[in-house]
Order: C-alpha cells, then structure tokens, then sequence
C-alpha cells in the first residue's frame, strides 16, 4: 500500500480509534454514566465529582476524535484536499504529552496517525 493510500485512509482510522474509546468508555464507565443520564444531564457532571468528570472527558474525547476522523476523511475524499500538517503536529503534541502523562492509555494509537498526517 502506497503512502499516499494510507493517507486518504487517516481520516476512517480516526474515526476507528474514536469508536474505539468510546465503546471502551461505555463498556468502564457505564455504571457511573447511568446516574448522569437518569438525572437529566443538565449540571450533572460537577466539580469535586471526579469519577462523573472521569467517564464524561473519557467519551468527549471519543466523540472528538470521531469528529476530527470525520472531517480529516471530508476534505481528502470529498474535497481532494490534504489536511495541513499543523493538524498532525497537534495531534502528535497532545497524544506525546498525554502518553507520556498516562502510558498505559490509548494515546500511543494516535501517534501514528498524527504523523501520517504531518508527512506530505
């Protein structure tokens, strides 16, 4: 598979790894999910409740990365535009970081996806 296939693929790996998270963090935090959802949402998830805060950065975090695979698959196979490589280099700078802070996390799965996307 040539490079520039798999960088026309970066966007639905994205996408994968969000799907990804997010069934981890369903599958984790759905006890402590339930309560949030039963309660109504609104003001739900507050200071001082760091397990809520836990479970509901955890599925943000899925549901951005499905967000940017969206948008990164949008404009190299809609728009045959080639995302710019600041967008990888932030992505690798926020998945390094948090590696680094949590090794024993999903970030590494972006690291190679975020230099895809740095490499023309």
């Amino acid at each position: 598979m040539t490079f520039n296939r798999v960088k026309r693929q970066v966007g639905i790996l994205l996408i994968l790894t969000g799907l990804l998270h997010t069934g981890v963090g369903l599958a984790i935090y759905m006890k402590l999910l339930t309560p949030i959802f039963s309660e109504g949402i609104w003001n739900t998830v507050q200071e001082g409740q760091w397990e809520r805060l836990t479970s509901f950065w955890f599925l943000m975090f899925g549901f951005l990365l499905i967000m940017l695979g969206y948008i990164t698959d949008w404009l190299v196979r809609k728009r045959e535009i080639s995302p710019p490589p600041a967008l990888g280099w932030m992505l690798l700078l926020l998945c390094v970081v948090g590696a680094a802070a949590m090794p024993a996390s999903g970030f590494w799965l972006c690291i190679p996806q975020a230099w895809i996307l740095i490499r023309k």
